[in-house]
Parts: structure tokens; sequence; C-alpha cells
């Protein structure tokens, strides 16, 4: 369905600006889907789709724009204003009317023809970011990468029955994600009440149609400007909820002195035309989280060190305890700028909890992106080691540190993140200059890395003999020939380690079983990941985020085929193959079972070796850097100069060439 669309939108390529894509596909994607599925909406006849696709005059935008008309008509509740600016007889010509109307009729959408619920929602989401990336900078403004927005909602852990906010709604994905969350663990995702605001009057309609195609009736998204006039109040003041999640435009100026509800800025004002409103935004949080409530924010990076009013907005905040932690995210993530933004994760009055009192987490998440062609991404892997890092409050090495607030204060509250967590690579130890000059490997730096070597069961023997006791030597074959072999000293951990995997998902294929079609599986994914990692951890070659990130990522690429299994068992994730390929199906029922199980465990298994093997080639680097660095000394140096003088002397003897005495 989501090429289906994309093609839809290709009709429109080079007709209309690519920010207008996606009004039109907007609002004829609504007429399809609330025509073929009854009960969505009401539908009056001329909104429905055959009254469109049968019209045989000219004025087919006056056919469309009718429809509109007529179905928000009969749905104020939901629709009133989400098409005001929508006019397809302005936007296109009859041509690529009749093109698109063509398009979309080729399209099934009601929910006998699509695999999940959500299909729809779905693939609109998929055409809002190709918007995003059409639309430039201004695609930021409406538009959070989806994989930032589920490290944020998995960050806050919204719970059913409580009130999730976007204060800068876009698009409404953060307000989605969190419906998704609650579903996705064994809650009824209606059961949050949702609550936005948007100032684009555009992106507030894009916002409401969003949640709309994703089954969301229940909410409550204002047009208006949130800083200026927040528009949720109960009694004259501020609405508070138990979660607020937003990513508000960055360096933006504010109507200082039009700000309604200027109690919100307990700890200070920036100045309105500096184009330093974010941590205005970031007060507004504050000011609208319940005292026990938790939000997440994106900020850009100047709001953690700049000086002046900021710093003091920074030092009411850390003092407070209203800061929990600082995250800090890879450069070209987000549309529209290449520069690296981070998450704070705030607290309401209550302040953070008692057992981090007086501390700030920090995570340096800079180097966990994966490089595209045109933007960065935050991959599952990566999602999964930020938030585990998050959850269990430790150190890790080059990526997260928990820091006191009067390390913090000793900074005079700067919380630029590389200050308390460098994520580069670690620096090469200092040329050991008696190996240098003499020969040899200093013991230091290789017993520095051994444990990686014994992981993969390969000893100090298999690489070096002994030269003295601080030093060590490469083998007579040479140090090229040594890490030629290192493949073949680790394959026999390699097999150990993928036979440890084999034995894991065998016993992991019966709980699999005994949760197809039960609609339950989805919830399993926790416990699953643990006993995998759990499993697996003691081999030691791979690391607890590394097999966390690992699972991550299979089930995140796999997704659609677990929620088959979970919803329709065995034969619907068959079905499901065989519908992709184009095919009927003809394996037999006794055969379901045991192929979809093959399938998904050997794509796990892929995976791991895949992993497994860059941390095998790892070691082979690890080899050749000492060779590099030790392999030919000053002392073998003179040693092959004087031997290449020598041979230059005895040739040019046997030419006859006696030279100079």
């Amino acid at each position: 369905m989501t090429r289906a669309l994309f093609g839809a939108a290709d009709v429109l390529r080079g007709k209309v600006d690519a920010s207008q894509y996606r009004d039109v596909i907007s609002g004829m994607l609504l007429l399809k889907r609330a025509s073929d599925q009854p009960g969505i909406l009401q539908m009056p006849e001329r909104a429905r789709w055959p009254h469109i696709v049968g019209y045989k005059g000219k004025a087919l935008g006056h056919v469309l724009n009718e429809a509109l008309w007529e179905l928000e008509r009969s749905n104020q509740e939901v629709l009133e204003g989400v098409f005001e600016a929508l006019d397809f007889d302005r936007r296109l010509g009859r041509a690529e009317l009749s093109a698109l109307v063509d398009q979309f009729d080729d399209i099934p959408l009601s929910d006998d023809d699509l695999e999940f619920g959500d299909v729809v929602g779905r693939a609109y989401d998929l055409i809002l970011g190709r918007f995003a990336d059409s639309a430039g900078k201004r695609g930021g403004e409406f538009f959070t990468p989806r994989s930032v927005v589920r490290l944020m909602v998995r960050l806050v852990r919204p719970r059913e029955g409580q009130s999730v906010y976007d204060p800068f709604a876009g698009s409404g994905g953060m307000l989605i994600q969190a419906s998704q969350y609650i579903d996705e663990h064994g809650g009824e995702g209606a059961g949050l009440a949702l609550f936005g605001q948007e100032v684009n009057s555009s992106t507030w309609s894009t916002a409401r149609l969003n949640l709309l195609l994703h089954g969301i009736t229940e909410s409550s998204v204002l047009c208006g400007d949130t800083l200026a006039d927040p528009l949720h109040s109960e009694d004259g003041h501020l609405r508070r909820f138990d979660c607020v999640l937003t990513n508000p435009p960055f360096s933006m100026n504010y109507p200082e002195k039009e700000v309604r509800h200027p109690e919100r800025m307990k700890y200070g004002w920036t100045p309105g035309q500096g184009k330093k409103a974010d941590l205005m935004n970031v007060q507004h949080v504050l000011a609208t989280l319940r005292p026990d409530g938790i939000g997440a924010v994106v900020t850009p990076h100047g709001v953690l060190f700049r000086g002046g009013a900021e710093a003091e907005i920074r030092r009411g905040i850390v003092e407070d305890a209203r800061l929990e932690a600082v995250i800090g995210i890879g450069p070209n993530v987000f549309h529209g700028t290449a520069i690296p933004a981070c998450i704070l994760v705030l607290r309401g009055t209550n302040g953070t909890p008692a057992d981090q009192r007086g501390q700030v987490l920090f995570i340096n998440a800079e180097r966990e992106v994966v490089t595209g062609r045109s933007q960065n991404r935050l991959e599952p892997q990566n999602v999964e080691k930020i938030v585990g890092a998050f959850r269990e409050w430790t150190d890790i090495p080059g990526f997260s540190r928990v820091v006191s607030l009067d390390e913090i204060a000793a900074n005079d509250f700067n919380l630029n993140i590389r200050r308390y967590v460098d994520a580069g690579p670690p620096a090469e130890p200092p040329l050991d200059v008696r190996a240098a000059l003499s020969g040899g490997v200093p013991r230091s730096e290789v017993e520095a890395e051994e444990e990686k070597f014994h992981a993969f069961g390969i000893d100090l023997a298999d690489l070096f003999t002994v030269q003295d006791s601080d030093y060590l030597a490469f083998l007579s074959e040479g140090c090229k020939a040594t890490a030629a072999r290192i493949p073949d000293l680790a394959s026999v951990r390699e097999r150990d380690f993928i036979n440890h995997y084999l034995a894991w998902w065998k016993g992991t294929e019966s709980r699999i079983a005994d949760l197809a079609g039960t609609g339950k599986l989805s919830m399993s994914r926790p416990r699953l990941m643990a006993s995998f990692r759990e499993h697996l951890l003691p081999e030691g070659i791979l690391d607890r985020y590394q097999l966390a990130g690992v699972f991550a990522a299979w089930w995140s690429d796999r997704q659609d085929d677990l929620r088959s299994l979970d919803q329709r068992g065995f034969s619907g994730v068959i079905d499901r193959w065989a519908a992709a390929g184009n095919r009927r199906s003809y394996l037999p029922e006794t055969l379901v079972y045991e192929r979809v199980l093959d399938v998904l465990g050997a794509d796990l298994r892929t995976r791991l070796e895949r992993l497994a093997a860059a941390e095998r080639q790892g070691l082979v680097d690890i080899y050749h850097s000492w060779g590099d660095r030790y392999s030919t000394s000053l002392m073998d140096l003179e040693r092959q100069s004087e031997d290449a003088a020598a041979r230059l002397k005895a040739r040019l003897k046997e030419l006859g060439y006696t030279g100079p005495a």
C-alpha cells in the first residue's frame, strides 16, 4: 500500500510544490479510506468514492471540494477546520486530478483488504516522512524522525489512564507513538488522554488527520501559538499532564510582551528577539508537568552552555532537581538541519527520583547513528542502547556518566555533554621508545586488549613469543601472517557462540509457538530479549548492549512477520510471505510451523554472525596496529640500511666500478 501512495505522490511531482503534496494526498486518502471502511466517519452520499469516480463532468476539482465539505459538515467534532485551506481546483488541473483519482481508485482501503488495522496510518506516516525530506528546512517544522519519537516515548514510559501532551505537536507523531506504546505493552492506547497544540494551521490539520488515520478519534489538538498563548487550561489555570513529549522549533524569536501565563517562566526570561526561545519552551514543558510527571524535549546544544540569562535558567532547573538526564543525539538526524541536538528528560515539581537526587545522567550518543546518504538515522540498536543506559542509570565509558550536582556547579552549570562524557575513540597509548628503538611489543599494551582475544579463544602464545618480562616479540612468520591466522584461531569459539544461540533458539521456539495467535507475543519482547542477552552474555564475544541491539534490530525488521504470527498464527505468516511475492502458498500445513521458525531463527543467527565477525575483525585490526607501531624497530632499519648498502657495493663491484676508497 505504501508503494501505491508513493505512486500517487509521483502524479503530483512537478505539478505542485513538494511542501503541498501532503494536503492534496491527505484529502484524497481520507475520502477513499472513509468511503471504503464503514464506521470510521459519517459518510454523506456526495462524499462517497463511487460518486467521485462516477462523475463525468469537467469540474472534478469542484466535486472533490464538495466531497470534503460534505464530509466535514457530517463530522464536525472530528474534522472541523481540517481541510479549510485545501482547494483541489486551485492546486491541480483536471488531468492531474483525474490521474490522482485513478491512482487512488486502485488502492483498496477497507479493513478486509488490509493486513493490519494501522496499515493506513503507518503508510501515511511514511508519506509524511517523504514530504519532510522534500520540504528541506520546513520539513523539520512538522515531522520528527520516528526513531527519535520512539526513543522519547520509551524514555517517559506513558501508562494507561495517563495524560500525554505535545505543546508543539507537528504532525502528531509523539501522541500517536505514545498510544501505540500502550498497545504494545498490553494496555489500551485509547485509554490515554491525548492533548496537543500546533501554531501552523496546515500542520495542525495534518496532525488531526494523522491521528484519525491511526484510529485515534478522542484527542484535543488545538491550533495556536503555545509559547504566547497556551490553550489547554482548567479554571483559568494551565492544565498539567503526566507526560510531555515535544520537539519545538529551534532558535526562534518569541513575542515577549504578549506571553500569557508568565508564571511559567519561573527560572527567568531570555531576550525575545535573540532567537533564544529554546529555554522558554523548556520552561513551558516544566510548567505543564504534574508534580510527579516526566517530560522529554528536543533542544539544540546551545541551551546547554550559552551564558547570560540562559545560564541562570539552567542553574535554577538543575538546583530544583527538575533535570534528570541530558542525551546528545548525533548530527544530521533531524529534517532541515545538520546540527546535532539533545533530549532533556525533565521532572515535575516533585523532582527527580530520590535515589537520583543531586545527580544528572549525561549520555553522549553522538556516535549511535547510522550514516545515510542525505540524513543519518537512529536505528533500533541505537535506541536500545540509549534506553538501556537511561534505565540502568550507570556509567559506561565513552557513552554515559552520572554527574553530581557539585561537579555541575563547579562548571558554572555548563551542561555541555562533551565536558562530562567524551565519545571519541580512545587515544592510542604513547609510542614505547624502547620498543621503537630495540624491537618488541610492550606487554602492557597487549594485556590491555588481552580479554578481547581471550573471548575468541586466542592466547598471547598464539600471537607472540616472550622477549623479556616487559616485552613480547612477533612470531618468526611475521606480523601479517599471524594477523591472517586470527580468523582461524577464533573459529572454534565463534562456532561455540553460534551453537549457544541455536540452543537458546530451540528452547525459545516452543515459547513463541505457545504465544502464536494469542495476541500476546508482542508483550513478550522484553522477556525474550532479556533471555537472549543473559544466555549469550557469558560467552564474552558481544557485550550486553550489542546483544540487546541485535535483538532489537531483528524484532523491528521482522515486526510485521511477528505481528502476523501474533494475530493469525503460523499460517498467517506464510500467507503474507506468499502475498509479498505475488504467489500462492503451497506449503503443507505440517511444515508451516517449522518453516516460519526456521526463517525467523536463521535471520537472527545471521545478524549475530555478522556482528561477531565484526568483533573478530577488530582483533585483526588491533594486531595490525601493533605491527604498524613495532614490527620494524630503529635497529631493524639500521640493519636493513647496512644490508642494502652492502648489496649495492657488491653489485657495483660486479660492474667494475671501484669508486673512491
